[in-house]
């Protein structure tokens, strides 16, 4: 003779109720996470497309330029030639449409090298540094542009410093240059870019110093860190005197 057995499980009904509403709770935090990630990413790839828009635009641009100022340059020599006007007048205006096509070519080959970085190192680097000497304010200006080639895409963080290396009482020490007199600028810098950066200031040198160098600072954060060191010489960044 068989016997059957039944068995009925009994589910509590608020506990039902807290399990069903703890359900749908975290389902939507799920949704509401996934579309802030969303969001946040259609936000800085619409960004990055526009700045190298921006850029390309700028490219043309100055193509544009470099051709209509080699035009110019060759009329002015055919007519210098054609006139035989060896006038300083002349000669002075030759040399300024030569100046301003080294300066286009040199602006067109910095566009090129960072929208195509495959022909420089990737990651960060500084593109130039330079100082120069105001005879009114009896002041230094520093100017140094920072750039990120390989992956414009990915926004760059980071800092900058920047010290004077000088000779006191026989002495080489570094200062940094927030310290100096009359200092204007922020440093150290903080680095936020895609492209390219500027960093600029001003600082007065004390007459117990003589100056022997400077040196410059960059370090990016995140997984691909780096850090970069480039010392130049005080009297090759203002020339031979």
């Amino acid at each position: 003779m068989n016997h059957t057995r039944t068995i009925v499980l009994r589910l509590d009904r608020k506990k039902g109720i807290v399990f069903a509403c703890t359900v749908l709770f975290s389902l939507g935090l799920l949704l509401l996470a996934g579309y802030w990630v969303y969001s946040t990413g259609l936000a800085n790839g619409k960004q990055a497309i526009a700045q190298h828009t921006s850029m390309t635009k700028e490219l043309a641009e100055l193509e544009r330029a470099l051709r209509s100022e080699q035009q110019r340059a060759v009329s002015a020599e055919k007519s210098a030639e054609i006139d035989r006007m060896a006038t300083e007048e002349v000669r002075q205006t030759l040399l300024e449409y030569r100046n301003e096509l080294a300066e286009l070519q040199s602006n067109i080959t910095f566009y090129r090298s960072l929208m195509a970085p495959d022909e420089l190192e990737r990651g960060l680097g500084l593109h130039a540094f330079g100082l120069s000497y105001n005879e009114e304010t009896a002041s230094y200006q520093y100017s140094g542009l920072v750039t990120q080639a390989g992956d414009q895409n990915k926004l760059l963080k980071g800092k900058a410093s920047i010290r004077l290396m000088a000779e006191s009482n026989g002495l080489i020490k570094g200062y940094e240059l927030s310290t100096l007199p009359d200092f204007s600028g922020q440093l150290p810098t903080k680095l936020r870019f895609r492209f390219f950066q500027s960093i600029e200031g001003s600082f007065k040198l004390p007459d117990d110093l003589t100056p022997v160098s400077m040196v410059i600072e960059l370090q990016s954060t995140g997984k691909a860190a780096q850090k970069i060191n480039k010392t130049f010489n005080w009297q090759d960044l203002l020339g031979a005197r």
